[in-house]
């Protein structure tokens, strides 16, 4: 084995530290506040999902606590009771996607009748009439996932 002596590294000058302010443009500033923003979102976002899949007290496995399967009469009970809420929450939604069609379509008859109104009471009625009916209607724009605060 040979032995090779290293000299000492060698210096590189470095400019000192300027004590001017670093300058970057408004949209620069904009652009990395949007991108720390949506940053922020993704982590929220994360931070909940993680929550949902790791901290269910909801999830249970087919086994017991002890270890031991769940006997079929267990699993088929549940199998049953899963089954059970599934058809209720379809029963729901086709009730309110019901309710919503009977809404748009009060909503589209009051619409033809503002357009055949010829005097000024009835074109106020009817003004009325979809201001109240707007509200029923359900919104389309989508919901956004709540923050959870870890």
């Amino acid at each position: 084995m040979q032995h090779v002596r290293v000299d000492r590294a060698i210096q590189v000058p470095v400019p000192p530290v300027s004590a001017t302010p670093f300058l970057i443009s408004q949209e620069t500033k904009q652009q990395l506040c949007v991108t720390r923003h949506r940053a922020f979102e993704r982590h929220q976002e994360n931070a909940q999902w993680a929550k949902l899949l790791l901290g269910s007290d909801k999830i249970q496995s087919d086994t017991t606590p002890s270890g031991q399967p769940r006997s079929q009469e267990e699993l088929q009970m549940k199998i049953e009771a899963t089954v059970k809420a599934t058809e209720e929450l379809q029963r729901r939604l086709v009730h309110q996607k019901a309710e919503a069609h009977e809404a748009q379509r009060r909503f589209e008859y009051i619409l033809a009748t503002l357009k055949d109104a010829g005097d000024a009471v009835t074109f106020a009625e009817c003004e009325k009439t979809v201001g109240v009916e707007k509200r029923l209607l359900p919104s389309k724009e989508q919901r956004t996932m709540e923050i959870v605060r870890l």
